[in-house]
Order: structure tokens, then sequence, then C-alpha cells
């Protein structure tokens, strides 16, 4: 008998909860169950941080009161759509847990925003996989929010970000709506990736870039 053949292996390719999430602003009214909300807290609780230092923490608006109280502290870009989201919650660190990395010029690095960086990552991943939005927020006066919390002063908000089951466009104003159908764009990776030494067109910017793929 002959050999049995080889096996073919698919191709790898980029997994679906990373290529089709997208920070969508209409949001369906229903609440997220319980259960799929622990999905998303867990999803945070297992992103790696540096040190194992776990400085991230979630403040989740549960109440009506605290819900519109922090929607108030968005920026009016923001807050005029993310009210209608059933969950909102600032994803914040205490930096008193991280050691800063010191580079051999004296500078430090902090390491916080790194590793609430990745938990959010995290997060939006499991968010879309589970057929949610996840809209993180970077619109929103810091100390407004620590105050709807009553979080001391030592707490960095990094975003607030609002979560739910996507809603219908035609919800959302004019200008909105036209942003949740808009294709997807992203830099070409020739634009932010270099090998072996810096390359000056990582320099461009991706609204530069934008600009140039314009017709003139």
């Amino acid at each position: 008998m002959g050999a049995s053949p080889t096996p073919r292996i698919p191709m790898p390719e980029l997994l679906p909860a990373l290529s089709q999430r997208r920070a969508r602003r209409a949001f369906e009214p229903r609440p997220v169950q319980p259960d799929l909300l622990n999905l998303l807290w867990q999803a945070i609780s297992v992103a790696p941080s540096h040190g194992n230092t776990q400085s991230a923490r979630i403040l989740l608006a549960e109440s009506a009161e605290v819900h519109d109280r922090l929607v108030a502290a968005l920026s009016p870009g923001n807050s005029h759509w993310a009210g209608a989201a059933p969950h909102l919650f600032a994803l914040v660190a205490l930096p008193a847990h991280e050691t800063p990395q010191e580079n051999s010029d004296g500078t430090l690095r902090d390491m916080w925003p790194f590793n609430a960086g990745i938990a959010i990552g995290n997060l939006m991943a499991q968010a879309t996989f589970m057929g949610l939005t996840a809209h993180p927020m970077a619109g929103f006066d810091e100390p407004a929010v620590r105050a709807v919390f009553g979080a001391p002063p030592s707490v960095r908000v990094l975003t607030v970000v609002a979560v739910g089951y996507p809603g219908s466009p035609d919800s959302l104003p004019e200008d909105l709506a036209a942003k949740e159908t808009m294709p997807q764009e992203r830099l070409p990776l020739e634009r932010i990736l270099a090998v072996d030494r810096w390359d000056p067109v990582l320099e461009v910017s991706a609204r530069e870039w934008r600009k140039q793929q314009q017709p003139a």
C-alpha cells in the first residue's frame, strides 16, 4: 500500500475577532446577559502585565444615576451617542502598583498604560467574538470620571467603554450613521514595519496617508 497523503494544513488567517472588530456607535437597548459581561471582565483579568502587577481595574456604571453622570463626563462628541449604550464602564489603572523601568539616559518608562492597553485589547476581541460591540473612548474629563465613582486622584482613567449589542445605524444622526458603514481603513504593512533600521516612511501619520490616497 502507498503512503497516506500528507494532510493539507489550512493557511493561517487573522482571527475574525480581530479583523471584524468595529467601534460602532449604534446599540440595541437590551442589556447584555450577566454571564456574558462576566466573560468580558475575565478577558481583562487574564491579560498579561509587566511583572504580573495586574494594575488595571474596572469601574462599571450600573445604576441609572451613575450611568447618566458618566455620560455627562464624556466629551460632546461622545455623550450624544454613548448614552444609548446599555453598559458603560471606565478602565482605570493604579500606577502605584507598577515599577517604572529606567532607561540608560535616566528617563523612566511607565508600564501601566501598556498593561491597560493589552487588557482593553483582550476585552474588545472577546466582545467581537460574542457578537457585541465594545467602543473605547478617549474623549472624557478624567477628574469628572473619577468623581463619578468616588475614585481617588491616584487612580488614572485610561478609557471609558460603551458595551452592548450592535444596533441599527438608522438610530444615529446622519453623520454618525455614515461612519458605521464606511470601510475600515488601515495603514498598509509597509507603513508600519521596518526591518533592521528605522525607515522615514514610518513617520507618515494615518491622517496624512489618507490624504495622499485622495484623488488630486
